[in-house]
C-alpha cells in the first residue's frame, strides 16, 4: 500500500532583495494511513513552513519558490492548480495551530465555524445537520454542555476549551492527515498533557495520520510512531521514537536530547556547541520489526 504522504526532494526558498534565499533543502518525508509522525527541531529549522507546503499555502505567494513532490492519497497536489489544492484543505487534510485563541474568528459563533468548516465538504449541509454534527464532535472531545459552547464567541471560552475546539474542528470532515502545529504551546502543563491524550484517543478512534509539529521532546516521545529530526532545513535522523530516542545517532539529535531539563537538582544541563557534526550526513534508523 503506498503512503498517504510521500514527500521528495522539497526545497523552498523566499525572495529577498539579494535573490532567494534557500531555508529547506531536499526534505523527504512519508506518512502512512493512520501513523503519526512528528517532525522535530528548534524554532526556525523549517518545521511549519514544511506544514504550510504540504497545505499549498506557500506555493500561492509570490515570495516563496517550491521545488520538489509533494503526494497526498495518491495525487501530485505539488502540481496542482490552486483551486483543487485549496479543497482539500478542512475536508481531506486540516491543521490544528499553536494558539487556539487566535486561530479562531472571534466575530463569529462557534456554532457558525463549526458550519463553515462542514459546508466545505458539504456545500448543501443544512443548519439543523450541521448543529448535530457539531454537537456530536465537541461531545467526542469531551466538551459538557456543548449546546452553549456553539452558540458562545471564542473571548467567552478558555484557552484548553478553545483547543478542544479546535481539534473537534479539525476532525469534523474525517481528515485523512491532521497536522498539528505545536498543539497546546500556549496552554498550562496540565492542558497540554489532556490535550495530547485526548488526541490521542481520537485520531487512533478516526484512523487519522497525523504530523506532529513540536520542539517538546516530552510530547512527542508520548505521542509519535516515528519521528524526523530537521535541522536548518535538512532532516538529519528519521526512525521509529523508540530508536531515535534511545540511540540517537546524529550530533544533534543528542543536543536536543541535551538540552532536555531534568529535575535531578544537578543545575542546568550541559548542551553540546554547534558544531561541523551538526551537518554530518543523515542517520535512518531501520523499522522495528
Amino acid at each position: 500500500m503506498t503512503d498517504l504522504l510521500d514527500i521528495r526532494g522539497l526545497t523552498l526558498g523566499f525572495r529577498g532583495l539579494n535573490g532567494y534565499t534557500e531555508v529547506l533543502h531536499g526534505i523527504d518525508l512519508s506518512i502512512a494511513r493512520g501513523e503519526r509522525v512528528a517532525l522535530v527541531g528548534e524554532s526556525g529549522s523549517g518545521k511549519s513552513v514544511t506544514a504550510r507546503i504540504i497545505l499549498g499555502l506557500l506555493q500561492e505567494t509570490r515570495t516563496a519558490r517550491v521545488a520538489g513532490r509533494v503526494n497526498f492519497d495518491g495525487r501530485d497536489i505539488s502540481s496542482m492548480r490552486a483551486r483543487p489544492r485549496a479543497a482539500l484543505r478542512g475536508t481531506d487534510m486540516s491543521m490544528i495551530f499553536q494558539d487556539p485563541t487566535s486561530s479562531l474568528n472571534p466575530t463569529f459563533t462557534i456554532g457558525r465555524q463549526f458550519a463553515e468548516v462542514m459546508r466545505r465538504r458539504e456545500a448543501g449541509l443544512s443548519q439543523k445537520a450541521c448543529e448535530a454534527r457539531a454537537t456530536a464532535m465537541l461531545e467526542e472531545v469531551s466538551i459538557p454542555d456543548p449546546a452553549r459552547v456553539l452558540s458562545a464567541y471564542p473571548f467567552q471560552l478558555s484557552g484548553g476549551m478553545n483547543q478542544r475546539v479546535m481539534i473537534a474542528m479539525a476532525l469534523v470532515n474525517n481528515p485523512k492527515l491532521l497536522l498539528a502545529d505545536e498543539p497546546g504551546t500556549a496552554l498550562d502543563v496540565s492542558v497540554q498533557a489532556q490535550t495530547l491524550t485526548l488526541m490521542q484517543d481520537l485520531v487512533a478512534r478516526h484512523n487519522t495520520a497525523v504530523l506532529l509539529i513540536s520542539h517538546n521532546l516530552g510530547v512527542v516521545r508520548e505521542f509519535a510512531d516515528r519521528v524526523y529530526v530537521i535541522y536548518r532545513g535538512r532532516i538529519v535522523e528519521t526512525g521509529p521514537t523508540a530508536a531515535i530516542f534511545d540511540r540517537p545517532g546524529h550530533a544533534y539529535t543528542r543536543a536536543l536530547m541535551a538540552a532536555v531539563p531534568r529535575i535531578t537538582g544537578a543545575g542546568l544541563p550541559e548542551v553540546p556547541e554547534v558544531s561541523d557534526d551538526f551537518l554530518a550526513p543523515m542517520v535512518t534508523h531501520p523499522e522495528a520489526t
